[in-house]
């Protein structure tokens, strides 16, 4: 039984850990051309994993840059901590 758990080990991808993920990076586009000026966010973290999210209530680019700085380190995981945190 432990060489079977060994081969399965050997064959199972340990870089996605979700307590240890944090966010490194936010970045902003701003997207123009469509019906509405939409900000899109772009949240980057230290094991690879990308997400994507947009500006809401008629919040600016520049106030989603301003609350990077709370943000940063936090694992996203934990979407209530970050809402609290921005609050």
């Amino acid at each position: 039984m432990t060489n079977l758990n060994e081969k399965i080990e050997e064959n199972v991808n340990v870089l996605s850990s979700p307590s240890e993920l944090k966010i490194t990076d936010i970045r902003v586009a701003n997207i123009t051309g469509t019906p509405k000026h939409c900000p899109l966010i772009k949240v980057y973290t230290n094991q690879g994993l990308v997400g994507y999210g947009e500006v809401r209530d008629a919040s600016s680019a520049t106030y989603a840059l301003m609350l990077k700085s709370r943000l940063i380190g936090e694992n996203p995981c934990n979407v209530d901590k970050l809402f609290r945190r921005i609050k």
